[in-house]
């Protein structure tokens, strides 16, 4: 049963009218700490402009004060997912009230925006990057077909005949003996230079990732999981009161099946989040 549900209910409706409040409080913090403010940030051709964004590292303490008045509570942890540039940060936090379960999940999820920080360090590592993939492209690209060679000689000489890709691939991945042999005969007759090149590269490409700056979109709304699911920015305050039946979840929360005294555990329960809230 998540509070918020319309009920005719007397119990449940005494519970929503709190629970609104929870989330009424939880969307006031939520609109403070997301109050936007302008950075400096650069584009990938050297541009430099302002760009808003917000503190998001606030969540965090928001979360650390929940937890900390609702310490009686069990926390199932802070986390975050981050996925194509969506990140959610949420914490889930439970407890019982005799044979029912209370849950109380707050999250919000926002948009990550990359740019470079306005640093000379950018431009200088993105003309190296530059000029070094063009000054290695011939080389790379020489090695690269001695490398075939060498791994078509080295496994005719292991006795394979008429091979295809996906033969070299399975041989690969089956043999790691002959993978061992064939990948030092590449190196020994490269002198290493398709590795070498590869690691600069990579480390070129590292040291400008290093320089990308995180900035963070989010319309302070209060949302449901549904929309939360497809990805809508947003914040999310969800209390859950699930009842149990030797040991079993039931299905449906029936007030009339709970006892007073744990109506009043219950109630109690959602008062503490209520002024955690405050």
């Amino acid at each position: 049963m998540r509070l918020g549900t319309k009920t005719e209910d007397e119990f449940l409706i005494s519970l929503n009218e709190k629970n609104k409040q929870i989330q009424n409080n939880f969307h006031e913090k939520i609109k403070k700490i997301s109050k936007k403010y302008p950075v400096d940030v650069m584009l990938q051709d050297g541009t430099v402009k302002k760009q808003e964004t917000f503190d998001v590292e606030k969540i965090h303490q928001v979360y650390d004060e929940f937890a900390k008045r609702l310490c009686d509570w069990v926390l199932d942890g802070i986390s975050s997912t981050d996925d194509e540039g969506i990140r959610r940060n949420f914490i889930k936090l439970n407890t019982n009230a005799e044979n029912c379960k209370i849950s109380l999940h707050l999250s919000i999820q926002y948009h990550v925006v990359l740019f470079y920080q306005p640093n000379y360090e950018v431009m200088k590592k993105q003309k190296e990057l530059s000029d070094f993939m063009d000054m290695t492209k011939k080389r790379e690209d020489e090695l690269t077909k001695k490398s075939d060679h060498v791994i078509l000689e080295k496994l005719r000489a292991e006795g394979y005949k008429d091979l295809d890709t996906q033969s070299l691939f399975e041989i690969f991945y089956r043999d790691d003996k002959i993978r061992e042999k064939i990948m030092s005969e590449i190196e020994l007759q490269t002198d290493g230079d398709l590795q070498k090149i590869s690691q600069r590269k990579e480390g070129l490409l590292k040291a400008l990732d290093d320089l990308l700056l995180e900035t963070y979109q989010m319309e302070p709304v209060l949302i449901d999981e549904a929309r939360l699911v497809t990805g809508e920015e947003g914040c999310v305050c969800n209390i859950d009161i699930e009842m149990f039946e030797n040991d079993q979840k039931s299905s449906l929360f029936d007030s009339k099946k709970v006892s007073n005294n744990t109506k009043e555990k219950i109630s109690t329960l959602i008062d503490q989040v209520l002024e955690a809230t405050i």
